[in-house]
C-alpha cells in the first residue's frame, strides 16, 4: 500500500483458458491465485527514477515469460489473458508505459486493461 500522499495501485494478471488448470498452475508457479488471478506483491522494491508502473508490469511479464510453455501446456491462452491496473487517483489521472514493457507484453499476445477511480 503507497502512502496517503499517493494514489493506490493494484495490479495482476488474470489467465484464462479453455480446461485451464489451476492447481497446476499454483504448483508450478508456487503462488497462490485468487481465482484465475496472480496478485503483483506489495512488497516489490521501486526505482523512483525509472519508469512509472514498471517494477509491476516486469514482475508479471517476468513470470510469464520464464513460465510461458508450461502455462500454455495447463491450458493457459495467453491471447484470452489480461494484465490489469487499477489506479484510483485524486484530480487527474494520467499515465505512460514503458515501450519495452509494452513490447514485451505484445509478444506474448496479452491485453493491459486499465481501470481509473476517482478518489
Amino acid at each position: 500500500m503507497r502512502s496517503n500522499h499517493e494514489p493506490e495501485m493494484r495490479f495482476w494478471i488474470a489467465l484464462y483458458g479453455k480446461d485451464i488448470d489451476l492447481a497446476g498452475i499454483e504448483g508450478l508457479l508456487r503462488i497462490k491465485l485468487d481465482n484465475n488471478r496472480i496478485d503483483v506483491p506489495d512488497d516489490l522494491p521501486e526505482d523512483p527514477d525509472g519508469p512509472v508502473f514498471y517494477e509491476e508490469i516486469a514482475w508479471l511479464l517476468d513470470l510469464v515469460e520464464k513460465n510461458e510453455k508450461e502455462l500454455i501446456g495447463l491450458g493457459v491462452d495467453l491471447s484470452d489473458s489480461q494484465i490489469w491496473m487499477i489506479y484510483y487517483y485524486d484530480k487527474q489521472c494520467n499515465m505512460e508505459f514503458d515501450a519495452g514493457l509494452m513490447e514485451r507484453m505484445g509478444k506474448l499476445g496479452l491485453k493491459l486493461c486499465v481501470s481509473c477511480q476517482e478518489i
